[in-house]
């Protein structure tokens, strides 16, 4: 089961899901989901992202924190990024500080 929020879609606050989300609005807030998340190419995403995992492909302004994240070559994330496993593809950018490594990121 997963939820998807479509590209026509503003939130202004948190969003707080139990289930795979797909994200592809625009949110100022922290999404917060115990499943995976995907932050599609037309997101924008102000705030704090943390799930379990996470492919990004849309932009982030904020920091993320994940077991396993996939950035696509169309991410742009503006913060920093925590996680125990991370695939970057050509053409993606991080700016920020990244730690990878074992162990559950805080």
């Amino acid at each position: 089961m997963s939820s998807h929020l479509a590209s026509d879609i503003e939130i202004e606050g948190d969003i707080n899901c139990s289930t795979d989300l797909i994200f592809d609005g625009s949110i100022k807030g922290n999404i917060n989901s115990k499943g995976s998340v995907v932050i599609g190419k037309n997101a924008d995403v102000h705030g704090n992202v943390r799930a379990e995992s996470a492919v990004v492909e849309g932009k982030i302004d904020g920091s993320g924190e994940f077991a396993t994240c996939r950035l696509a070559p169309s991410s742009v994330i503006s913060g920093s990024v925590t996680t125990v496993s991370l695939q970057m593809e050509e053409g993606a950018s991080l700016s920020g500080q990244c730690k990878v490594g074992k162990g559950k990121p805080a």
